[in-house]
């Protein structure tokens, strides 16, 4: 097939290479300059190949800035089993603590992909190297990226840096190997960061009249300022410290999606008297979103998972999943946690999550949902001791402008659904895909895209399984339009790249599931 750069991306993974081209043809290394090409760009291009399976970083430096650009795709290319290796440094406490724990969080030796990290420290010897080497370790082959921009916003977005492409990567990794296995070089783990979280502390309370090169290290790199709540999250937070107070033991909040249900969370869970957290849900994905919203407000916090790969029931805290908990309840004491958060709380009225929550005594117990309302009449504020502490829902959040204001379009279905069986509270999946993946019902929703200007607009589809995501995704692009299938399986497109590419308006449309 012709070469679908600036049109179909990673369709059909498995099949071809379709990134191959100028990055591994180069026989002379080029200059990328934001005159011309953006360093982020390339980056993305290189940790989105499936070959380049070795990424190696090397720089003085990580942001909290650079992670938000990069860190979704660096997550991908674990996925698919990629060996990734962090080495950075300590020098005047520039790195960001957050930063060093998004790859604490990280350090896996296991069946998809393997991250190391470590941290050269030496306060005799300054360490400024700035490379980016990507690897195929089937053909040897690889892409490297030398030159002046470290891991943040500055350096690989948005300032005037200079950085060397060259496919010559054998003596890059070379020389990374020797710094890699350098004494100097230490392991990135719990114990190190608490103790550079400290020193990061003492560098930036020095008094005013002590000496000090703590100036020097913000002049180097700016990075974004500890998060703070929202307004609507402030509100909520006082709510819970005022039914505290009152002698409650749990509640309820009920924030539409998009206010910050985990952050509120994060934050809320600080206070001193909350020592050990826990926080359930029913999916790993939402734990390890809010493992990363947390470590944001915990940068050198012990965060673990406890779930059906990873079990850490050890943490200050700890995400697991409830189907994880409820097999494993003996394991855990019930007062060893003093503040337990349930996120999707419309869930649990499920057996599964009824006895995790009677298992447990905690200080205080806190539910999220933005959906209180069930169709079983299931009664969640009972399970919240009758207590709802604070409702902000969607009708409320676009009130006050904190949520985009929606217009709905209801359509008429050419679906038959009489026929599809109701089990379980819920249409048969197999037998509800049969009925509406399907030409006729693909044309129809085409149709109506298109009328509503489907092309000038970001478009997410929401599909009833991922067989039907896949269905739709490829309809589409036989009729023209540029569409990817995000989803949990094997058949999905790379997630952070559909993103990226939606978010710029390159890709039209994305087609997911739930």
């Amino acid at each position: 097939m012709d070469d679908p750069r600036g049109g179909v991306r990673h369709v059909i993974p498995g099949r071809g290479n379709y990134l191959t081209g100028d990055s591994v043809a180069l026989t002379a290394p080029s200059l990328v300059t934001p005159a011309d090409r953006r360093m982020l760009t390339e980056l993305f291009r290189c940790l989105n190949r499936e070959d380049l399976d070795r990424i190696d970083l090397l720089v003085s430096f990580v942001m909290w800035s650079g992670i938000q650009h990069i860190g979704r795709h660096l997550d991908e290319a674990l996925r698919r089993g990629a060996h990734v290796r962090l080495l950075t440094t300590d020098y005047l406490q520039v790195t960001d603590t957050r930063s060093l724990g998004f790859f604490l969080d990280r350090l896996t030796d296991g069946p998809v992909g393997k991250l190391e990290a470590r941290v050269f420290s030496d306060a005799s010897t300054s360490f400024h190297p700035k490379a980016y080497i990507f690897t195929s370790s089937a053909t040897g082959d690889g892409v490297a990226f030398v030159g002046s921009s470290n891991l943040s916003h500055s350096g690989i977005a948005s300032g005037v840096e200079w950085n060397m492409q060259t496919s010559g990567t054998r003596k890059l990794v070379e020389e990374f190997d020797r710094l890699w296995t350098d004494e100097r070089a230490v392991l990135l783990d719990q114990e190190w960061l608490t103790e550079y979280e400290r020193m990061r502390q003492l560098r930036n309370h020095v008094e005013p009249d002590e000496p000090s090169d703590a100036p020097l290290a913000h002049l180097v790199e700016e990075d974004e300022p500890p998060a703070q709540p929202w307004s609507v999250q402030a509100e909520a937070m006082s709510a819970l410290e005022a039914t505290r107070l009152e002698g409650h033991q749990a509640g309820l909040v009920v924030m539409a999606t998009g206010l910050g249900k985990t952050w509120l969370a994060a934050f809320d869970s600080t206070r001193p008297e909350f020592r050990r957290v826990l926080f359930v849900a029913h999916r790993e994905e939402i734990l390890t979103q809010a493992r990363d919203v947390y470590r944001q407000i915990r940068p050198d916090g012990r965060l673990t998972l406890f779930t059906g790969g990873e079990r850490e029931p050890d943490g200050d805290v700890v995400f697991a999943s409830v189907q994880s908990l409820h097999r494993n309840l003996a394991q855990f004491d019930t007062s060893r946690f003093d503040y337990i958060v349930v996120d999707e709380f419309h869930h649990a009225a499920a057996e599964t999550y009824r006895r995790v929550l009677a298992h447990f005594r905690p200080d205080f117990m806190l539910g999220l949902t933005a959906t209180p309302n069930r169709s079983d009449n299931a009664d969640l504020l009972a399970l919240c001791s009758d207590n709802l502490v604070y409702d902000c829902g969607l009708v409320e959040g676009v009130r006050r402008q904190l949520l985009s204001p929606f217009r709905y379009r209801a359509i008429p279905d050419v679906a038959d659904y009489e026929h599809i069986p109701w089990r379980n509270g819920r249409f048969d999946p197999e037998e509800l895909t049969r009925q509406i993946a399907t030409q006729e019902r693909a044309e129809q929703v085409l149709t109506e895209w298109r009328e509503l200007g489907g092309r000038e607009r970001r478009t997410i589809g929401f599909c009833c399984t991922i067989a039907h995501a896949d269905y739709m995704a490829e309809f589409f692009r036989s009729e023209g339009v540029d569409a990817v299938a995000v989803h949990s399986g094997p058949s999905t497109s790379p997630r952070a790249e559909a993103l990226e590419r939606l978010a710029s308006g390159e890709l039209p449309i994305v087609f997911t599931v739930d």
